[in-house]
């Protein structure tokens, strides 16, 4: 779908009213302590890369005013989080990023103008970067201490990718999760119990 440049606020105040009245039939049908809601940031991530060939000046106010408006709309009681996505088709980045600094100002941001606990994020990681340049703007993170920090590290069958990923973010933040890079929706089936695995050896490996 394509939006003119000049109708995207207009889109975008629509499409939240929908997003909020799918997020109320869902808060009103499922138990609070069951219930977790993650908003998927990627379009906004690919703005901050400039990815796309429009960004209005003040990308960055409108994005964080809109991040957080949706953020206060979660009920307290239900987890809240925010996944930071580049896209993955075929397995891949649209925009491969020079480091993590863009995924920190993004996360710092949302978590700083948060009008309400943030229970998690989640940041990629792409395959290939096991050095440690790309995780050093992780060092400027800040996080409130109720907030749990989740990398998507794990790759499909790429055990030693995995370790040597865990090893460089170790060096720089003492405690985070992992995760896979992105959602497992597009992911062909077969490749479940493999991605499972790798989880499994990557927390082993953590807990030594």
């Amino acid at each position: 779908m394509y939006v003119s440049p000049s109708c995207i606020d207009d889109y975008l105040l629509t499409y939240e009213k929908a997003l909020l009245k799918a997020l109320k039939s869902i808060v009103d049908a499922i138990p609070h302590r069951d219930l977790s809601i993650q908003w998927d940031i990627c379009q906004e991530v690919l703005i901050f890369e400039d990815y796309f060939p429009y960004r209005p000046d003040d990308y960055k106010l409108k994005i964080f005013d809109q991040m957080t408006r949706l953020g206060a709309q979660v009920p307290p009681g239900v987890e809240l989080g925010y996944h930071l996505c580049y896209g993955t088709p075929r397995d891949e980045h649209l925009v491969m990023p020079k480091d993590s600094a863009i995924l920190v100002e993004i996360a710092t941001g949302l978590a700083s103008q948060s009008q309400r606990q943030l229970d998690f994020l989640h940041m990629p990681v792409p395959r290939d970067r096991v050095d440690d340049a790309y995780y050093a703007p992780l060092a400027a993170l800040q996080l409130a201490a109720e907030t749990e920090l989740y990398l998507g590290l794990i790759h499909h069958q790429d055990h030693s990718g995995d370790s040597q990923r865990i090893a460089a973010a170790q060096k720089v933040v003492p405690s985070f999760g992992i995760a896979s890079e992105c959602g497992w929706g597009r992911t062909d089936p077969e490749r479940v119990p493999g991605l499972i695995e790798s989880h499994r050896l990557a927390a082993d490996l953590m807990a030594t």
